[in-house]
């Protein structure tokens, strides 16, 4: 919470192995010392990914993941997998997938989320989907559009699917995949960006310097500037 420092909201995977009941977006309101589970999807569906709209702890967005872990498999979608929203500060969530244009049919997996600090009706998400990719919507996810399906952006997607946006300009565009990747049309049209090592699995942008950032990767992490 930008203003409450006691006020934490965390994203809860759970073990992979079977089915747990300790999983989805849990949220604490005395730094830590209590926990209140806000969203649960179902037993075999953890939460992967949750954002805040910039400057409103009010409005978030989180995803659930269906996923079994054994030994020999990873298998990655199911029926608890969804993207939800608050506007209460987490303390009720509706889902997303059923909104219009929102790929809904088959079988989907992870969901990755974010929300243009500059303009927050804009939001993003990448869908693990048979008709899956980048999805845009102008009005915080009442409506969405593909921009972009193209596998470079979506191979592998259980290992990845993580998007970004920049804080001043609401049309660049960062996924993480095995390249690393950069749109400055709203994801139309993306771009490799030559880095130290490959496989992309986080990046921090300065939310004053679009420039500034630090990607992280199965190489370590590694700190831009322009």
């Amino acid at each position: 919470h930008p203003k409450d420092p006691n006020t934490v909201w965390v994203a809860v995977i759970g073990h992979l192995f079977g089915p747990n009941s300790e999983r989805g977006i849990y949220k604490t309101i005395d730094g830590g010392k209590n926990w209140k589970k806000v969203l649960f999807s179902d037993e075999q569906s953890g939460a992967v990914d949750l954002i805040m709209e910039p400057g409103n702890p009010q409005t978030l967005y989180a995803s659930t993941w269906t996923v079994i872990r054994t030994p020999y498999s990873l298998e990655s979608g199911g029926k608890g997998s969804f993207l939800w929203k608050s506007v209460d500060g987490g303390e009720n969530w509706f889902k997303l997938n059923e909104k219009k244009g929102f790929p809904n049919k088959g079988v989907t997996g992870i969901i990755g989320v974010a929300v243009a600090p500059s303009n927050p009706d804009r939001v993003y998400a990448i869908v693990e989907n048979e008709q899956g990719g980048l999805y845009m919507s102008e009005n915080g996810g009442e409506t969405w559009t593909l921009q972009n399906s193209n596998n470079d952006i979506r191979q592998r997607a259980w290992y990845y699917s993580k998007v970004h946006v920049d804080p001043k300009n609401q049309d660049i565009v960062y996924i993480l995949n095995v390249e690393f990747l950069k749109s400055t049309d709203a994801g139309k049209t993306f771009r490799s960006i030559a880095t130290p090592h490959s496989d992309h699995h986080d990046l921090w942008i300065d939310p004053e310097d679009g420039n500034r950032m630090i990607i992280g990767d199965d190489g370590g992490a590694q700190i831009s500037f322009n």
